[in-house]
C-alpha cells in the first residue's frame, strides 16, 4: 500500500502518535536513570565497605591514629551509655579506651547505603571479637559519611549493642 504524502493525518491521530513517542522517550530515560542510580549505589557501597576494611584493620592493629584518620576533623561519635565524643582527637582517645580492653578485632557488615555525591548513610551490623576469639558483643550501627578530598570519612558514628541492658544498682538511675 502506498502512502500519499499529500494526505493529511487527522489531528487526534497526530497528537496520539506524538504522546506515544514522548511516553516511550520518558520510559527509556527513566530506565536509564534507574540503572545509573543502581550503579551509583553499588559503587558507593563498595567505597564504604573498603573504608570499613581499613577501619577493621586499624582496629586489629590497635592503631588509634589510623582509626582517627578515618573520621572527619569535625566528626562526632555516639557510643552507647556515654556522652557524644566530638572531634578527631577525642574520638582517638575513645578508641584507645576501647582497645585497652581484651578485644581482638571488629567485624563490620554493611547492610544498606544511600546518599549523593557529598554525603552518604550506612546501616550495618558489628561483631566485637575478644582476643581469645570469643564474641564479646554484637550490635548495629548507623554512620553518616562525608566525602572529602581523600575519600569517604565517618562524620557521625552511632552504634548500640544487641545485648540487653544490665539492671542499674539500687539507688542509681538506669542508663537511657
Amino acid at each position: 500500500m502506498a502512502i500519499d504524502p499529500g494526505r493529511k493525518i487527522p489531528l487526534s491521530l497526530a497528537l496520539a502518535l506524538l504522546l506515544l513517542l514522548a511516553l516511550a522517550g520518558l520510559a527509556s530515560l527513566g530506565a536509564g536513570c534507574a540503572k545509573d542510580r543502581r550503579t551509583e549505589i553499588t559503587e558507593l557501597k563498595t567505597a564504604i565497605e573498603s573504608a570499613n576494611v581499613r577501619f577493621s584493620e586499624a582496629f586489629a592493629r590497635r592503631d588509634v591514629v589510623a582509626l582517627g584518620q578515618l573520621y572527619t576533623a569535625d566528626a562526632q561519635a555516639f557510643p552507647p551509655g556515654s556522652a557524644p565524643v566530638a572531634g578527631r582527637a577525642a574520638i582517638q582517645d575513645m578508641w584507645k579506651g576501647v582497645l585497652a580492653m581484651p578485644v581482638g578485632r571488629i567485624q563490620l557488615m554493611t547492610l544498606e547505603v544511600d546518599g549523593n555525591g557529598e554525603t552518604a548513610w550506612e546501616e550495618g551490623r558489628y561483631t566485637l571479637v575478644g582476643s581469645n576469639g570469643s564474641t564479646m558483643d554484637e550490635g548495629k550501627y548507623i554512620v553518616i559519611w562525608k566525602r572529602e578530598g581523600d575519600g569517604w570519612k565517618l562524620y557521625r558514628d552511632m552504634w548500640s549493642s544487641n545485648s540487653p541492658q544490665q539492671e542499674a544498682a539500687a539507688g542509681t538511675p538506669a542508663a537511657r
